[in-house]
């Protein structure tokens, strides 16, 4: 079986890639099938760039190369925006990143055509159009909801997470899902989650048996508790299991398996966190939120549909 990796614009798969590269993995990217392409048809890279904007075969011989590699190789990973559709029997990973950190990354220099926006916010206007458009493109030329987590076996947020880290997470997941396949599963950095609901006071007792719990079992570095996330304004807030999630980024977890994604309904807020609990938050795990719901109460979050990736009742 082989691997298949897209995920938002800014996302950075690129760099993941080249940790799996460095794992053992073979990489199969689509710059390299186009290159092939090019050097076949007597071409440089930029003129089959320009004769792919009027020539639709083009597209479709890169398609079909995706295809015809994905049936011959094994164990290989495809790094493309599409393979996951043309290579099919593969183990689909998206990387999501919310687009605040994505236009972070843009604005920083790195990721390709930084030097076309002017500030950070350009930058995230910028990506939101660029996936809009692309997203158009995907639907009008194949059908496909490019954007909808439920395509995907795996989903992984890059937002706060080191590409080692995601590679590492993926190889595992991969190699599971070859064991016994699984439904979608989303995984969230942990650092990105924010207290919601009624949170007061981390209770210090259930606090040291979840740190205790989370040192000594469980994966290197995802965490042992599922969470469930309300989505409001950008944020994701957890509604219970606070200690847990504290305790879990204390014993340096990264990531957390998302029971449920909900998208907050209504012109209502959510029981937000106040200066203190989010403090007394980041003191407990010993970390620093990137973004804050207080200071900042709306900012860019996923461009991604989590609908149907969760069953009610689950």
């Amino acid at each position: 079986m082989n691997i298949t990796i897209t995920g938002n614009l800014g996302s950075g798969k690129t760099s993941v890639c080249k940790e799996l590269a460095k794992a053992g993995f073979q990489v199969v990217s689509a710059g390299d099938i186009f290159r092939d392409i090019a050097a076949e048809k007597g071409m440089t890279v930029i003129e089959l760039n320009e004769a792919a904007k009027t020539d639709r075969s083009i597209d479709d011989m890169l398609d079909g190369r995706s295809m015809q590699l994905g049936k011959q190789m094994d164990q290989t990973v495809f790094d493309s925006r599409l393979a996951w559709h043309f290579v099919p029997q593969s183990f689909k990973v998206f990387l999501l990143v919310d687009v605040q950190e994505a236009a972070r990354r843009v604005f920083a220099g790195n990721s390709r055509g930084a030097e076309h926006y002017e500030n950070m916010e350009e930058a995230r206007a910028g990506l939101e159009a660029r996936a809009g458009l692309e997203k158009d493109r995907f639907r009008d030329l194949y059908g496909l909801d490019y954007y909808n987590a439920g395509n995907y076996d795996l989903v992984i947020e890059s937002s706060a997470a080191s590409p080692q880290q995601i590679a590492k997470e993926i190889a595992w997941n991969f190699e599971q899902y070859q064991k016994e396949p699984f439904s979608t599963k989303v995984l969230l950095n942990l650092q990105r989650l924010y207290p919601g609901g009624q949170a007061m006071e981390l209770d210090p007792g259930r606090f040291e048996a979840c740190y205790e719990k989370e040192r000594g079992q469980g994966q290197p570095i995802c965490a042992l508790t599922t969470v469930a996330v309300t989505i409001k304004n950008g944020y994701n807030f957890i509604m219970e299991g606070y200690a847990e999630a504290a305790a879990a980024i204390a014993a340096g977890k990264v990531f957390a398996v998302a029971a449920n994604i909900e998208a907050f309904p209504g012109q209502g807020a959510v029981d937000g966190p106040s200066e203190a609990v989010i403090h007394a938050f980041e003191q407990a795990g010993h970390f620093k939120y990137q973004d804050h719901p207080v200071q900042q109460p709306k900012k860019a979050g996923y461009m991604v549909d989590f609908s149907t990736c969760f069953k009610k009742g689950q």
